[in-house]
């Protein structure tokens, strides 16, 4: 972990400590916490899942470039070979090829670089993963929401002081279609982003690439449409930024990947799981490579991961959900630290 965001998390810590000692901060958003992991726990038994305790240690780190893995230090501070998962994926699957069945994760991840209302290098996850496609895996968070808004008599999520009405169905919005009518680009156009983003009043680097493109495109007009459409999912990412998502059959270029948000806020990221080993093991090896390049640091793939793909992954869909964003939507807070010790 960096020094600053270290030193954030340690203030955001004593100061969480403090507002309980001295009574500021109630207990009841700590109580309200409890039922809700509680609740997400009976929703999934009560559909059969199997819950499922992965280690939290492992050889072999996520090798996204975009994610930063903790290392974890020996007594002396020297880095060892283990890392703190950023997801139970990996793991996860090794199970459902094993012929687990649907099952799910409720625990915590870990993520450097994090630190903000709305990030902590330590966080808590739900992860699930069941037979059925990314509609299935949607029609799962729609449901879930609503049960536990209900936990806390609610049912509305609120953000910026603006209330989320949980009763309604999900607008579900294709990505491109977003892309066309916000930016006059497609979302896969370097140069349409840049244009686009330049009429919106940004200013882009010269020296940002499309993946820089895409994602400023996201922050500064996507996510702020999407706070005006309340509860919403977005349908169809480039295959690009889907490591280990399907391609969709009607255009490979598009992952059959979705995000959902609440008032802007993007809680849950899902998809089709990509089951070929072999487009799989391309697609993680050009991740590393690209971690290498950016980094200077060669991060293994898992061996066992490859092997148990290769045994053969059952067609399935998961989804993984911030937990700590959620409850603090639910609660109507502004900071994940105001539902977490933390």
């Amino acid at each position: 972990m960096h020094l600053m965001e270290s030193m954030r998390t340690e203030r955001r810590d004593r100061e969480t400590w403090r507002r309980l000692a001295a009574g500021e901060q109630t207990w009841e958003a700590l109580r309200a916490r409890a039922a809700i992991l509680e609740e997400i726990r009976a929703y999934f038994r009560g559909l059969g899942f199997l819950e499922v305790d992965p280690p939290i240690a492992s050889p072999f780190p996520n090798v996204d470039p975009n994610i930063f893995p903790v290392r974890i230090a020996d007594a002396a501070g020297k880095a060892t070979r283990f890392y703190l998962h950023t997801s139970p994926e990996p793991a996860m699957k090794k199970l459902l090829a094993a012929g687990s069945g649907n099952i799910f994760f409720l625990g915590k991840v870990f993520r450097d670089r994090e630190g903000s209302a709305l990030h902590s290098p330590e966080f808590t996850m739900l992860e699930w993963y069941r037979a059925g496609s990314a509609a299935d895996v949607m029609n799962d968070v729609e449901e879930l929401v609503r049960k536990l808004a209900a936990v806390n008599g609610r049912e509305v999520a609120a953000w910026n002081g603006k209330e989320i009405l949980l009763t309604r169905p999900w607008e579900r919005r294709e990505l491109s279609a977003a892309f066309r009518e916000l930016l006059g680009a497609e979302m896969t156009d370097e140069e349409g982003l840049r244009a686009g983003l330049c009429r919106m009043g940004s200013r882009p680097g010269l020296s940002e690439s499309w993946e820089d493109l895409f994602f400023r495109a996201c922050l500064e007009a996507i996510e702020p449409d999407a706070a005006k459409r309340g509860a919403c999912f977005l349908t169809g990412y480039p295959a690009a930024l889907g490591a280990m998502a399907r391609r969709r059959d009607t255009d490979p270029a598009v992952a059959e990947r979705f995000e959902g948000y609440l008032g802007g806020v993007e809680i849950v990221n899902g998809y089709e799981e990509l089951t070929d080993p072999a487009e799989q093991e391309a697609r993680l090896a050009e991740l590393a490579e690209r971690h290498r390049r950016a980094t200077g640091e060669v991060l293994p793939l898992d061996p066992g991961f490859l092997d148990a793909l290769r045994h053969g992954l059952p067609p399935c869909s998961g989804a993984a959900l911030g937990v700590d964003r959620l409850v603090m939507l639910l609660l109507g807070n502004d900071d994940i630290a105001d539902g977490m010790y933390r």
